[in-house]
Parts: structure tokens; C-alpha cells; sequence
């Protein structure tokens, strides 16, 4: 029984490599091996780690996931006692449309970058949801960039002077939902952050070579001007399990990074995500009884696991 399940999985694999996508994907993931003798930051766990945790969740593609990352883990977080704030650094405002309300206030990330007089916490507003904070954006941060480029490097050290501090006094957990690139402002949210997440698609190439990207910049940012930086985890998103190339993707995925490099909780495929989005809700908001929703709990539970804080969740 073991040999015809060895023997059916490699069937796969090779159908696999046969598929010009599916190749891509395996080698990129070779590609990466060299980058991953250097990865920075392997954290099995942060038991003398600090209060006040800030947490860039960074890829270079579209798509994958990162403001349903941050809005979801950040409620499922909430619900386990936690103080959190999600700072919008994507000029989409993706992350602000859910959490805040039409009328929430006339600050945004603008004035942090634009207006060093406002005190940050003018900035940050509560939502909705219990112990939850929001740093919004506004679509006219973007034309900030160009004179903030002019300003380099010191305009990089914005965001760490202005919010790292009060952030790390005021929340258990701060989360940069960053925009999809490695621009100014995706560096500048990496010059602020204690660690990284990065999603990735199950069997999706173009998020793995994203992943690539964002190792290199990682390694770059930590060695030359943020030495507090370090990845803490890969979380694979969108999981399908009833195809085989998900099924796949993932076992590679795993043979190329350690475990302690990957969440063990992945989050499954799941409609009522766009749903929730739909209606500017969290998946836990929205349907508590779904997979996505009991995903999130779990992906929670083993965060503050890897921080060696444990919290009971609300009922």
C-alpha cells in the first residue's frame, strides 16, 4: 500500500513538472534554496520576546492574501484578549475600507508622512470591533511617493520614528498590511517591523517568485539598516485540498523550508471570504462557522504560541 502511494505521487510529481506553470513553480522554489542558508531571523519560539509585536505582512505579488491576512488574523487576535492595531500602508485602502467606517476621521497615513505636527495617535481609530485599531489610508498617500523618493533614505525612518514606539506601548500586535511590491512604502513599513509574514498561494509560481523577492529584500533591509527585523513565518493561503497540484505545492513547499518557516495552520479556499469583503466584514464577523473563520481562530492561537503567550479565546 505504501509503494502504490510513493509510486502515485510521483506520478504527480512528474505530470507536474511536465506543466510549463507547475515547472516554474518547482524551480523557482530550487532557485530559492541558496537564499534560505541565509534566511534571517528562524524563530522557533519568542518566549523572552518584548509586548508590542509589529508585524509587516509583505509580497511582492497581488492577490495572495495580505489584507485578509491582516483584517482576520488581527480579529481572531481580539477575540483572544489581544490590543491590535492594523496599519493600512497600501494606497488600494483595502484594509481601511473594512475596518473603518465612511466618516472615520481626517487623518490618515497622509498626514504621517506628510504632517510631522499631527501626534500619531490622531491617526488611529477604533472599529468596530473590540480592542481593534485602525491606521487608515487614503488613495492620495501615492502621490506622496515621488518627493518622499527625494527625501531617501531618511524618509525610509518615517514610519519607525513616528508609530514603532507608540505602537509598541499601545498594542500587543501591530500589522502593516503592505501593498504589492517592493516599493517606498513596503520598505518603509520594514524599517519599522520587529518580523515579516509573507502568503503565498498554494501551487501559485508567480507567489513563490514573490516570496523570493521578498526574502532578498528581508536579508537587504536587516543587514543594512534594520537589525531587529526577522521573518517569522511563510503562511500558505487559498489551500484546495482536492486537487493534486495544491496537494504538491504544498509537500514541496515543505521539503524547502523548515517547519519552523511555515504556519502550520493554512487557511483553506473558502467563498465566504469574498462574501465578508463584500459586505466590509471579517470572516469571523461575517460566519463564525466557516472554515475560513475556524482557520483564523487556529492560525491565532498558534501566533501567540509562537510567542509564548496563551489566551483563551471569547466564546
Amino acid at each position: 500500500m505504501a509503494d502504490a502511494v510513493i509510486e502515485a505521487h510521483e506520478c504527480i510529481l512528474q505530470a507536474a513538472f511536465s506543466h510549463p506553470m507547475y515547472r516554474y513553480f518547482f524551480l523557482t522554489l530550487r532557485d530559492l534554496q541558496p537564499n534560505l542558508q541565509v534566511f534571517i531571523g528562524t524563530i522557533t519560539s519568542l518566549e523572552n520576546a518584548v509586548e508590542g509585536q509589529i508585524i509587516s505582512i509583505v509580497n511582492n505579488k497581488g492577490g495572495v492574501g495580505k489584507t485578509t491576512v491582516a483584517v482576520n488574523l488581527a480579529h481572531a487576535l481580539t477575540r483572544r484578549g489581544q490590543r491590535v492595531l492594523v496599519i493600512d500602508m497600501d494606497t488600494q485602502c483595502n484594509a481601511t475600507s473594512i475596518l473603518c467606517s465612511k466618516d472615520f476621521g481626517r487623518n490618515t497615513l497622509y498626514e504621517v508622512f506628510a504632517e510631522s505636527d499631527v501626534p500619531i495617535e490622531q491617526c488611529i481609530y477604533p472599529t468596530e470591533y473590540e480592542r481593534l485599531f485602525c491606521l487608515p489610508n487614503t488613495n492620495d498617500t501615492g502621490a506622496l511617493e515621488p518627493p518622499l523618493l527625494r527625501a531617501l533614505p531618511d524618509s525610509f525612518e518615517i514610519i519607525r520614528q513616528r508609530i514603532r514606539q507608540y505602537a509598541q506601548d499601545s498594542y500587543d500586535f501591530a500589522f502593516l498590511d503592505c501593498p504589492p511590491n517592493m516599493g517606498f512604502f513596503v520598505v518603509s513599513a520594514l524599517h519599522a517591523s520587529d518580523f515579516v509574514i509573507v502568503p503565498v498561494l498554494a501551487g501559485s509560481a508567480f507567489s513563490v517568485e514573490g516570496l523570493s523577492k521578498a526574502i532578498d529584500l528581508i536579508n537587504d533591509i536587516r543587514t543594512k539598516s534594520n537589525p531587529d527585523l526577522k521573518f517569522l513565518r511563510l503562511m500558505i493561503n487559498q489551500v484546495d485540498r482536492r486537487t493534486a497540484m495544491a496537494k504538491v505545492s504544498i509537500d514541496q513547499l515543505n521539503k524547502h523550508f523548515p517547519s519552523d518557516q511555515i504556519f502550520k495552520t493554512m487557511i483553506p479556499v473558502n467563498a465566504a471570504f469574498q462574501r465578508a469583503e463584500n459586505e466590509a466584514k471579517t470572516i469571523i464577523r461575517y460566519d463564525p462557522t466557516t472554515l475560513g473563520a475556524k482557520a483564523y481562530r487556529a492560525l491565532a492561537k498558534e501566533l501567540l504560541g509562537i510567542f509564548a503567550l496563551d489566551s483563551p479565546e471569547e466564546p
